[in-house]
């Protein structure tokens, strides 16, 4: 009878009760990290600027140009419509009949409002001035530009250095803004290096409407404020005037050129222009840079260095005002609330993943982050800022690759300590890191393993001959050989019972390293164990799989194990090295196409008890003679052909008498007259 080493009956793994309260201290610390996060990168010195410069014109572009609004036309002032007309090539230099035939034009098309962004400052000789004057009369919803003049002046009774500044409208020619609805100026509030604003009323004087408002206002006439819903649109859009905010952020429609215009030339050689019900600005537009001198950069200032005239800037603050469309920014509270939000997802939906799968998280919830920013942008025109979102999510991947390292090696710790009944603690290790999870009791681990059994012949015999504590020494020693080269390959060691063991090396996409390893110990086993004393040969067993390694037993006992048909199979391959005369079988899925270990292949093989047949390999230690006569011996044998089979394992004897595969598959033919089986499989009893 095997002797066996019995392990110690042991109780329930005690595991402790599991603490809920630290994954949940560990998320609210991973949410306030990068809840922090989002709102550095929001407040930091130049993050406003970098929003304005970068993400804004980004934002635009991947919105793309907006169908030009009906609601507004410029006639445009340009280098072409002079050549045309036969006009001088400085627009300064335009008769002033030629502006009064287009306010005409533009009266003869019904416009609503006719908004000119043009200063005539002085009278000029000749009948222009008085068609000019005429014409604006005629329109009676003309508004003319007026210029914006800052005076420096020095305070009495001051200091040297004490100025004050005095900001006046520069009104034009004054028949002519006598004869207008309005005269307004157009001063525009800069970024650092963008126009991106208009204001309604200019911060020197809040009562003096600017352009695009005073048009707005000119347009609504006179509406009893606050809005209803039968006003017209001019009427809500003038009565927002009153209440809103003085600066608006401007929702540009697209790149230059986007808006409604046409050359003055072809307003004036041809049919009158249908602007019924419509906005026209009148203003200096060129098509190419670098012909327009009147121009601004803006978001949607083209790469080739043509940016936004003075009036088209106009025209989309009037159309703004108009349809409601000018870009709001979020507010505060909105927005450090919405990183709240972001932290609290993100810290809950990172921490339970892997790095990949977090890392998978993270490009994702960064795409739905600039998909909601752009959304918010184009359909509900509100402008988000985009990098706090994005450092936000950054930081969260961060915090939970950290957070996953720390806890996986106390969980390292743990599983060590909980399972000290069952397993050393390098083994449930080694499990957690292989398998990236660790066992519990009450939830095995399934994994994909590479199996290694090995078994001691004669041990039965020597331990009847030794007393106990002799047999005690020699199985220390036989196992320290047989362990070392396991250890030494990566395996783990997780049944060790009388003179047989088992070890594991469990595989991850695809396993290949791993069967190596597997491979090698076994050979290695057989190099340990050829100068051991004690006299105990050792045949080894190889086959990979899926098993269970978890704690089996019931009531007050238990031990953990690898449970599984790869485990049960690879044993039956070991004792097949009984009747064949081998050390290391191992079976084609172990093999497969490994290179680095030499084999050769020994048949196909129903194991005891199994329904399929597996292929299985002899791993060598050294080169066997007639290698290529014992392969063709072997495909005899599988075609049927006796005779021709028997005659080669013969042969295969006759140069190699110690080749005890060939003397096994002799054997099996002796006797054997009519065909073998077409499929080769030698059927092995139980």
């Amino acid at each position: 009878m095997t002797a066996q080493i019995i392990r110690p009956a042991v109780g329930r793994a005690q595991t402790g009760g599991v603490d809920q309260r630290k994954p949940l201290r560990s998320g609210l610390m991973l949410a306030v990290v990068v809840w922090l996060a989002g709102l550095v990168a929001w407040q930091l010195p130049g993050a406003d600027r970098f929003e304005r410069e970068v993400t804004l014109p980004w934002l635009f572009a991947q919105r793309g140009p907006l169908p030009a609004p009906a609601e507004a036309t410029i006639f445009a002032i340009d280098s072409a419509s002079a050549r045309r007309l036969g006009l001088p090539s400085r627009l300064a230099d335009w008769p002033r009949g030629i502006h009064a035939d287009l306010i005409g034009r533009a009266a003869q098309g019904r416009a609503a409002v006719i908004a000119v962004d043009v200063y005539f400052a002085r009278a000029r000789s000749g009948d222009g001035d008085a068609a000019l004057a005429g014409a604006i009369s005629d329109a009676g919803n003309v508004v003319l530009f007026g210029n914006l003049e800052r005076q420096v002046q020095s305070v009495p009774g001051t200091q040297a250095q004490g100025q004050l500044r005095v900001d006046r409208l520069r009104r034009p020619y004054k028949p002519l803004a006598d004869a207008a609805a309005a005269v307004a100026t157009f001063a525009l509030p800069k970024s650092p290096t963008r126009v991106d604003t208009v204001w309604t009323y200019h911060p020197a004087m809040p009562t003096l409407a600017t352009l695009p408002a005073a048009a707005v206002q000119v347009q609504a006439g006179s509406p009893s404020c606050p809005a209803t819903p039968q006003m017209t649109r001019a009427q809500r859009a003038a009565c927002d005037l009153t209440v809103g905010a003085h600066e608006r952020m401007l929702n540009f429609y697209g790149p230059p050129r986007t808006l409604n215009i046409i050359p003055a030339a072809d307003v004036l050689l041809g049919q009158v222009p249908d602007v019924a019900g419509r906005a026209v600005f009148i203003g200096h537009v060129e098509p190419y840079f670098p012909n327009q001198l009147d121009s601004f950069l803006t978001a949607v200032s083209r790469p080739d260095g043509l940016d936004l005239s003075g009036v088209e800037i106009a025209t989309t603050a009037y159309l703004n005002l108009l349809r409601d469309e000018s870009l709001k920014p979020a507010s505060p509270g909105i927005i450090a609330g919405g990183l709240l939000v972001g932290a609290l997802v993100l810290a809950a939906s990172s921490l339970p993943l892997r790095p990949v799968g977090a890392s998978v998280l993270a490009v994702t919830l960064a795409s739905a982050a600039y998909l909601a920013v752009l959304t918010a942008f184009g359909r509900f025109h509100v402008w988000l800022p985009l990098a706090p979102w994005w450092a936000e999510v950054m930081v969260a991947l961060l915090g939970t690759l950290v957070l996953r390292a720390r806890d996986s090696g106390r969980e390292r710790q743990q599983v060590a300590a909980a399972f000290r009944h069952y397993l050393p603690a390098h083994v449930v290790e080694r499990v957690a890191r292989e398998t990236g999870s660790a066992p519990s009791q009450s939830r095995p681990v399934p994994l994909r393993a590479v199996c290694l059994v090995s078994d001691a012949a004669g041990y039965t015999t020597v331990s009847e001959h030794l007393p106990a504590a002799a047999l005690r020494e020699l199985i220390n020693q036989y196992y320290a050989a047989l362990l070392a080269p396991i250890r030494a390959q990566g395996g783990i060691v997780t049944d060790i019972v009388g003179d047989s063991a088992l070890a594991l090396w469990p595989v991850r996409h695809g396993g290949i390293a791993q069967q190596l390893r597997a491979c090698r110990a076994a050979l290695g086993i057989q190099q340990a164990l050829a100068g051991f004393g004690g006299g105990l040969p050792t045949r080894v067993g190889l086959h990979v799989g899926e098993l269970v390694l978890g704690p089996v037993g019931a009531l007050d006992h238990y031990e953990y194990r690898a449970v599984g048909d790869v485990v049960n199979t690879a044993s039956r391959i070991e004792v097949l090295n009984k009747r064949l005369g081998t050390q290391v079988l191992a079976s084609h899925e172990v093999i497969g196409s490994l290179t680095g270990v030499d084999c050769r292949r020994v048949g196909r093989f129903r194991l005891a008890g199994k329904t399929d047949a597996v292929v299985l390999y002899e791993l060598l230690a050294a080169p066997v003679a007639a290698r290529p006569l014992f392969e063709w011996a072997l495909d005899a044998f599988a075609a049927g052909d006796v005779g021709a089979a028997r005659d080669a394992f013969a042969e295969v004897l006759a140069t190699d008498p110690g080749d005890t595969v060939a003397a096994f598959y002799l054997a099996s033919l002796q006797g054997q007259n009519d065909k073998l089986p077409s499929d080769g499989v030698i059927v092995v009893p139980k």
